[in-house]
Order: structure tokens, then sequence, then C-alpha cells
């Protein structure tokens, strides 16, 4: 699982460390052991912008639900806030300050970091090609044999699974922006015409309509909800028909509890978005099936992957369910 050329997987250890320096900093051990303390009210000792700031508290979330995964503090059986946990606080780690080691900084000024471009850009698409192609491959019968729109492809992972395992005769359109859509070109040559490219927004970009699958492959996690909403809207036109129900849409995405209470690793991986995006989450499957349900896509089948257990996906259609 890596995101801007970090592993959180190998570097989880790290990531948690990081976690609890920034919760020292931020005196959430100290206001808890006063006693329990709401989310704003943390926001409030940790010095994080006013009030009445809708983003105010999301990277702070972010943080506490991984301290209450790691058992650093536990949620108030009482309500809505933060206390203590069995144990004392672990002690402050020494962390460096670059990457992770500047949550506390990000959390407080609600600016992200943002990674190098260029060749670092490029490794990191090209690793998570290599590193996705095994669950591509186990999810590309999903899509069908006819047309593909691979909506913010990144490198064409997904793309190729789909055009390998499909007829010749089946095209795919990926839609990124041209920085990637480059390195996609190099890594889909061999399919020559029948992968096309769309530079843009994919909420905006013209991909037509009546294809088989769209698919939102690792992608909702980097966004505020209102643009996931327009992504998957985005998606659902993309396979409208004018004669019957339409082609599928597929979202593979990081899985969270509906509490946020576990697993630790989509936890961690939506802290990393705190860090790194602006508004960027891993988003618990009702919000991802409420998107879809409000882009008219009314029946929704769930999916794990063996080559992906910490994900989750989600097979949508208008009209009849798929039988079986």
């Amino acid at each position: 699982m890596d995101v801007f050329g970090f592993a959180v997987s190998a570097g989880g250890d790290f990531l948690r460390a990081a976690a609890v320096d920034a919760a020292h900093e931020l005196a959430i051990f100290d206001t808890l052991a006063r006693g329990p303390a709401t989310l704003d009210e943390l926001a409030d000792v940790a010095r994080i912008a006013p009030r009445g700031n809708t983003r105010r508290t999301h990277r702070l979330r972010a943080l506490l639900d991984v301290l209450v995964a790691m058992g650093a503090i536990a949620r108030s059986p009482d309500g809505p806030a933060f206390t203590t946990a069995p144990t004392p606080p672990p002690p402050r780690p020494v962390v460096a300050r670059a990457g992770w080691g500047l949550m506390a900084e990000v959390i407080r000024s609600d600016r992200p970091l943002h990674p190098e471009g260029g060749e670092l850009e490029r490794r990191h698409h090209l690793h998570l090609a290599r590193a996705g192609a095994a669950a591509a491959r186990e999810l590309a019968p999903f899509f069908g044999t006819t047309s593909l729109v691979d909506l913010g492809g990144g490198a064409g992972t997904y793309t190729a699974a789909f055009l390998d395992a499909a007829p010749p005769s089946a095209t795919a359109i990926l839609v990124d922006f041209g920085d990637v859509l480059a390195i996609a070109r190099h890594q889909l040559a061999d399919f020559g015409g029948r992968v096309s490219y769309r530079d843009g927004d994919a909420r905006a970009v013209d991909a037509g309509t009546g294809h088989g699958a769209a698919l939102l492959a690792n992608v909702l996690h980097l966004h505020s909800p209102a643009i996931c909403a327009g992504l998957c809207a985005a998606a659902a036109r993309a396979v409208a028909s004018s004669s019957g129900p339409g082609g599928v849409v597929v979202v593979k995405d990081l899985r969270v509890d509906e509490d946020r209470s576990g697993p630790l690793e989509g936890l961690l991986f939506a802290l990393n978005m705190a860090i790194y995006t602006g508004e960027g989450d891993v988003y618990p499957t009702s919000q991802l099936r409420a998107w879809l349900a409000a882009a008219g896509l009314a029946h929704i089948d769930e999916h794990r992957l063996a080559a992906a257990p910490d994900a989750v996906v989600l097979v949508a259609r208008r009209g009849e369910p798929a039988s079986g």
C-alpha cells in the first residue's frame, strides 16, 4: 500500500511513531489526562483553525482514529468524546522532522504536504502498477468484455488487465491528467489503438456513454466528499444507455469500518491521506454506496479480493440486479 512514495504497510511502524509524536505535540494525552474531551475541544487545545471551518477537524480526526485503534487513547462509552486508555500513554518517540514527522504541523495549519513530482512521481506510478497487478487481474472479470472507461486510471494497471482478459475487439478509455497519461501511454503501448486517452478532470471529461464498465480504482480516497460524488456521477454517465440498464460502475478502494474502529491499515492510510492531500480520506462503505445511489445506481453488490484483502469492491448498475 503506497501513496506519494511511501509504503504505508512497510512504513507502518514509523507512521505509528509519528502519530504518537504528533499526539504529544498537540497535547492530546495531557488534555485527556484531565478528563474526557470532544473532537472540537481537542482541536481548541491544539490551536487548530477557528470553529466554523468545516474542514477544521478532518486531519485531527484521522489522527485520533489511529490512536484509538493503537490503544493509545479510547472513545468514551458515554458519548462522542475521547478519553484515556486503560494503560499509560506511550512515551514520545524521536521522529525526524520530515514527511510524516511533520504531522502535528500539518494538522495545526491545515496545509497538506506536497510530494515531489517529476521522476519521483513517475517511479511512484510504476510501483503502483506493479503492486496492483494481481488485484487488477482479479478485478478484470467484473468489467465485462466490450469497453471500459478507467477514470483516474494512473499508469493503466486496470486497463491493461481488462484488455488482456477481454476479446481483441474490446476497447478502453483512460482518463487522467497529462503528466500521468504520458506514463500510461508508455505502459499500454502494446495495446495500440485499443486504448484512447482523455486529459483532464475525470468529472468533466467527455468519455461518451454506453460503455460496458466504468472504473474508479483507488481514486476516491484522494478527494473530498463533493469531488467523490462528482466522480461517481461521471462514472454513471459513462455507462448510461438509452436502450437498457447500461453497464456497470466498479469502485475499488480501501476499507474502514463504519465506526472507524479499524482495520488499522485502512486508518493509517486515511491518516496518510490527511497529511498529503487537501481533503482525501478512506470512506466507509456506506458512504461509497450513498454516492453511487445518488448517481442513479440502485443495485450495488459488494465483493472482496484475495489479492487485496484490505480493499472493498462495489459493483453498481441500474435496472435489475445480476442473478446469482
